[in-house]
């Protein structure tokens, strides 16, 4: 990842400091610099330089959290860029070293990672009312820019201008730092959401007995655990996904078969912004029912996926006023089922449902936590394991849908950045980090978005049921990280 020196890094803060000490810090007064550029000595020698760089690491952790969702969900087969300037052909899905997507993920996870550990080595022991628990959140966002290297691409440097490392070294980082994190920390929430987060990456390392052990843990603590990334419409940075969500074009435009889920965040007013779930007990649930599958525990898996759905109906449903959303009809390239008697079916073939598509001309019912469509009849109708893994798979997608975490579920990551080549002489143009991996399983030329429409008889078939796909090959290397 690229390298930033400390004026550098600190110049590019400064804005951020200017903002969000002014109503956290009184003794700290950014307007009194006469230097126009921050430096480390002077940032390193001001009073509450700690909490201030604490605040600064927050706000990088949203903005990359905006940058990983945005483009992670338009390479799913979640949503379609139906009318944006965002990149064009993650939806294909092709993904080149060159795009600036890429890039500027990329960018934005080392950064965070920077600030984590600049904020830990530098910053933190020259301030004496740094917390614990201060230095436990600064591990934690420093471990999910980790997690994110590890989760999205095929490798990235661990260390500005560093050889590229495997994505399994990056999670076995992030998992060091919740660790440490957990055990500093005396905050019960934060605790919770560490433990999560270290269920997590193990999840995708494919530890099942840790990842199962810690999502136990988590439910014991709390089984209604959320951790919301909270955003300021005011200050800033908003929720990016918010934007793209609810405008009147419908920028991302969801598969009908997700309709109903969407707007997940909406449009509040000019003053408050939509939080995004960034951690939240359904995830224990869902790598503990995968851990019985693998397991050939079936009758186990389904009893916990019916306590998952008990959870997920227990969260928060809002009225949203969607007369805005007109589903393509509005300069979208693609036009969209807009009432709520068409019928979907999830692949040719399969049957025509009811109940996926929400009529737009007024106010509407959305899941704004989680939601899916999976019934308590349906998992009890379930007889073999790939019938539990579908489901299973079905309800991680509509759980975590607008969260930026089904890419991975469907095996695809991210190269290497073509800048990181070029200005890092510990990197090679060429090798295998250069290119994404997408699973030979993923339908090209926009098939995971594809459907066909027919507006008379109110019906939308999907060229593919991505979560069949999914368990028909179970066995590839890329996907099911118990199997």
């Amino acid at each position: 990842m690229r390298r930033h020196n400390m004026p550098q890094a600190l110049r590019l803060l400064a804005p951020t400091l200017a903002v969000i000490i002014a109503g956290s810090c009184s003794s700290f007064h950014p307007t009194d610099v006469k230097n126009p550029n921050l430096t480390d000595q002077q940032f390193l020698n001001t009073p509450a330089a700690g909490a201030a760089w604490l605040r600064g690491t927050q706000r990088q952790f949203l903005i990359t959290l905006n940058s990983v969702v945005q483009n992670a969900e338009l390479v799913s087969d979640n949503y379609f860029n139906n009318y944006t300037t965002n990149n064009q052909q993650f939806d294909a899905p092709n993904i080149l070293y060159i795009d600036p997507e890429v890039t500027s993920i990329q960018n934005a996870i080392a950064r965070l990672r920077y600030m984590g550990t600049f904020g830990l080595d530098s910053v933190f022991p020259r301030d004496p009312l740094v917390t614990v628990n201060d230095k436990a959140e600064m591990l934690y966002y420093r471990g999910v820019a980790s997690l994110w290297a590890g989760e999205m691409y095929v490798g990235l440097p661990a260390v500005a201008n560093g050889e590229v490392v495997d994505w399994q070294t990056h999670l076995a980082s992030a998992i060091t730092d919740f660790q440490q994190a957990r055990t500093l920390s005396t905050d019960v929430a934060a605790k919770n959401s560490y433990t999560l987060a270290i269920a997590r990456a193990n999840y995708r390392l494919g530890n099942k007995t840790v990842a199962v052990s810690e999502a136990t843990a988590l439910l014991a603590a709390n089984p209604t655990f959320i951790r919301n990334a909270t955003f300021d419409a005011v200050n800033g940075p908003s929720n990016s996904m918010q934007g793209v969500l609810t405008s009147s074009v419908n920028n991302f435009q969801p598969l009908p078969r997700l309709d109903f889920l969407d707007p997940k965040y909406p449009n509040r007013g000019t003053t408050v912004q939509s939080p995004i779930a960034f951690a939240k007990a359904e995830e224990a649930h869902l790598i503990i029912a995968e851990g019985l599958l693998a397991d050939n525990n079936l009758v186990a898996a389904k009893d916990r996926l019916n306590q998952l759905l008990t959870l997920v109906k227990s969260r928060t449903v809002e009225t949203v006023d969607s007369r805005l959303q007109l589903r393509g009809r509005a300069g979208g390239k693609v036009n969209y089922p807009n009432t709520a008697d068409s019928k979907v079916s999830f692949a040719p073939g399969a049957p025509l449902l009811d109940g996926f598509v929400l009529a737009r001309t007024a106010t509407t019912s959305v899941p704004t936590v989680s939601g899916t469509s999976v019934t308590a009849a349906q998992i009890a109708a379930a007889a073999t394991l790939d019938d539990g893994m579908y489901l299973l798979y079905l309800m991680r997608q509509e759980i975590f849908i607008a969260e930026g975490r089904r890419m991975a579920d469907l095996g695809i990551r991210m190269p290497v950045a073509q800048t990181e080549i070029i200005a890092n002489g510990n990197t090679k143009d060429g090798a295998a980090y250069t290119l994404a991996v997408i699973p030979s399983f993923i339908p090209t030329a926009f098939g995971m978005d594809g459907f066909t429409y027919d507006a008379t008889a109110k019906t939308a078939i999907m060229k593919f049921d991505m979560n069949r796909v999914l368990v028909a090959n179970k066995t590839a290397t890329q996907i099911f990280p118990f199997q």
